[in-house]
């Protein structure tokens, strides 16, 4: 870290629940990111990463195997408050499609990153199937690898399903069962937006077990997936830090994003926030 310097990438090598990552302004930050992971323990392990610059997003495709079949792209937002400021989270909000991820964008990632990577685990005798989610850095038309990981997004996850609907089962069980030659997918020209409803203090300390009443909805272009939630007795209740993913799909990104919102302020929790720019990178385009 002495000879890179910083700004420079700090990561717990392990699972963190998608807040292991410290983007480092300073070496003095950097330390202080070194300090907290082996403060967990004599196995802590670390990474320390160049910065690289451009514009984030994800791009995810299913394998069986043989074959690979391309499921869509995202873009999620890490930070916890609006103007990507304060702390890294899972994710507080997502949208897909990605327009940094053009289909020339989309095919480099798949021609120079994707597709090698899945002939190189067949060339060894360990075939992948399953879920494939690689987190891209795009600049200048460039796609880089930053990492991957064998599960879908969260919230990506989200946006994506409510584009994809019904096939989502479909190319799943092709996958399971190495039919993704004959698979295809039809990507409508919809758009999705998912916002995260956190408990207050969230990514750090967070109070559980305060009731949530839910709106009625009817739209079927919208939908409340619930990711820390409880029933105690006949009450909703929270029960983790991300609590509710508000998602809706529509014809436009605009108009997505205006019906999650419409549907997260008929959410009655005072305990959670959520941020109100999600969107915001492709939506000033």
């Amino acid at each position: 870290m002495a000879r890179e310097g910083a700004p420079i990438v700090v990561k717990a090598d392990g699972l963190a629940a998608g807040k292991g990552v410290t983007v480092a302004a300073t070496t003095a930050e950097a330390q202080a990111a070194l300090d907290a992971i082996f403060a967990e323990g004599p196995g802590a392990r670390v990474v320390i990463e160049e910065f690289m610059t451009g514009e984030e997003a994800s791009l995810f495709v299913l394998a069986d195997g043989e074959e690979c079949l391309v499921l869509g792209t995202a873009q999620d937002h890490k930070r916890a408050f609006d103007g990507d400021e304060g702390p890294n989270t899972g994710g507080m909000g997502a949208y897909s499609p990605a327009p940094v991820m053009t289909p020339a964008v989309t095919e480099a990632a798949m021609a120079r990153i994707l597709r090698p990577t899945l002939a190189e685990m067949v060339r060894r005798g360990t075939p992948f199937r399953g879920l494939l989610y690689a987190g891209l850095m795009v600049e200048a038309g460039n796609p880089r690898l930053v990492e991957y990981n064998v599960r879908f997004g969260d919230p990506e996850a989200q946006a994506l399903a409510m584009r994809l609907g019904a096939q989502l089962l479909d190319v799943c069980h092709a996958a399971a069962e190495g039919r993704l030659a004959e698979a295809r997918i039809n990507f409508a020209e919809d758009h999705a937006l998912c916002v995260v409803m956190a408990a207050r203090g969230y990514p750090g300390a967070f109070a559980r077990g305060e009731a949530i009443a839910l709106p009625e909805i009817d739209d079927p272009r919208v939908r409340i997936f619930h990711a820390g939630t409880r029933r105690a007795d006949a009450t909703l209740v929270s029960n983790g830090g991300r609590v509710l993913n508000v998602t809706a799909r529509a014809e436009s990104l605009a108009a997505a994003r205006d019906l999650a919102y419409a549907a997260l302020d008929a959410v009655d929790w005072p305990g959670g926030f959520a941020r109100r720019d999600i969107g915001w990178r492709a939506l000033a385009e």
